[in-house]
């Protein structure tokens, strides 16, 4: 598989508050990410463009700080390494995984067209692949984290936690019918599948999804969260939480239409062997839901 991606550079040139925005990961201090598509749905005799925003932000979906860059945008300071280690890709309907959009930087998002030609659904995604990160706290009890495979941690250290995080940032779009192979697996990871199509998503219709980890059925329940859109004018953030069950699976109603961000995070414990303690995989993913 050829995906669109630049050599990485270490990421230990990122200011320390950068840092935690870019690549926290909890759902109670991470910063989301999202792709968010002009168009989810097309219906058209002939090849059409989408036009995309990718951007990391907790005001969903009002962008904050770019997510990607083909070499010819504007990258604000301490934000290079991240995008040098991002891979764009494309699934098309036929199940083919090619290079993604090209990306451009922006100060706030970054932006992408994709040409939609075939029938059926695309999947675009951005994946960050594994960053390591140790977390710790220092002699007075403040916590850090440094980045990169050697962290020179503070004299007498204590909880340190040493971790490998993998990010993922998709969405879907379909031309005329919603059809084609939505959920052809990258094998790699935290991914979204089940039984309902993410570009045929109504108001009061019930949905079934599922999650796979490196291709294969979840063998634990985790928490999803499903945020909808235009956090920034509203007090509550009105998140929708389930749990999938010990396989993956997890059903959901929307109440109200429009863009939601689908926000899921896996943690898997190393084994003795290994110089992590855990690793964090996260998966982001933008569903527009239509009204009855």
């Amino acid at each position: 598989m050829k995906v669109t991606t630049i050599k990485t550079v270490t990421a230990l040139m990122l200011t320390p508050l950068t840092l935690t925005a870019l690549f926290s990961s909890s759902f109670c201090s991470a910063h989301s990410r999202y792709i968010l598509p002009s168009h989810t749905l097309l219906s058209s005799n002939k090849s059409e463009s989408v036009s995309m925003t990718a951007s990391i932000s907790n005001d969903l979906f009002h962008p904050d700080m770019p997510l990607g860059d083909n070499g010819k945008g504007v990258v604000p300071e301490g934000f290079q390494p991240l995008f040098n280690s991002l891979q764009s890709i494309l699934v098309l309907p036929n199940g083919k995984q090619v290079a993604g959009p090209s990306w451009q930087s922006f100060s706030r998002f970054s932006v992408a067209d994709q040409l939609v030609g075939q029938d059926g659904t695309y999947r675009i995604i951005l994946k960050q692949p594994k960053t390591l990160m140790t977390t710790y706290r220092d002699q007075e009890g403040i916590p850090g984290r440094q980045f990169g495979p050697n962290p020179t941690l503070p004299k007498n250290a204590t909880h340190i936690n040493r971790l490998a995080i993998h990010s993922s940032v998709e969405t879907y779009i379909s031309k005329n019918e919603p059809t084609g192979a939505p959920f052809t697996p990258l094998g790699k990871g935290l991914e979204l599948n089940g039984d309902s199509h993410p570009n045929d998503l109504f108001v009061g219709e019930p949905v079934t999804f599922s999650l796979t980890y490196n291709g294969k059925p979840l063998t634990e329940s985790i928490e999803i969260q499903l945020i909808p859109e235009d956090t920034r004018h509203r007090n509550q953030r009105e998140i929708i939480q389930v749990h999938t069950d010990v396989k993956g699976y997890f059903k959901v109603s929307f109440k109200e239409a429009g863009f939601y961000l689908l926000e899921a995070e896996l943690a898997i414990p190393a084994d003795d062997q290994s110089d992590i303690d855990q690793s964090i995989y996260t998966l982001y993913v933008t569903l527009e839901v239509f009204p009855e």
